[in-house]
């Protein structure tokens, strides 16, 4: 296989998980997810202050839009955050499709969806270009 080829990409670095970057995981996002970020970041994941990115299991839809005040007041303008959900037919089972509205109120867009494993899957949520720097960038 190629290279680039995305079946061998990590389940962090289909998440976009950069080096250096300030990334914080929460909840039970996964087996090896955790491990997985802090190799493609070369350092440990923070639990505190800005963030260039965040990893979330919610497992319903005002857990997500707690979460998505939660951290967009944390993270960076052009950063990133992935709610995490249980898959469908899992007994938490959360439509990813009801938390756009409410990531839209506090002004973030879905832009990408991801398998993270058999159980869960994610959406990323990321501030649209022409609104970054209104609020300022922490």
């Amino acid at each position: 296989m190629a290279e680039g080829d995305p079946t061998h990409r990590t389940t962090a670095q289909k998440l976009g998980a950069r080096p250096d970057e300030r990334v914080e995981a929460a909840g039970d996002v996964g087996p090896g997810l955790r491990i997985e970020l802090k190799d493609a970041l070369g350092r440990g994941l923070v639990r505190s202050g800005p963030l260039d990115g965040a990893v979330v299991l919610v497992e319903s839809l005002e857990e997500a839009q707690e979460m998505l005040v939660r951290y967009r007041a944390r993270l960076r303008d052009s950063g990133w955050l992935w709610l995490v959900t249980r898959k469908r037919g899992h007994e938490n089972y959360l439509n990813q499709m009801l938390i756009v509205p409410y990531a839209k109120k506090v002004g973030m867009i879905d832009n990408k969806t991801c398998s993270i494993d058999d159980e869960r899957s994610g959406i990323r949520f990321v501030v649209p270009r022409a609104l970054r720097g209104r609020n300022g960038d922490i």
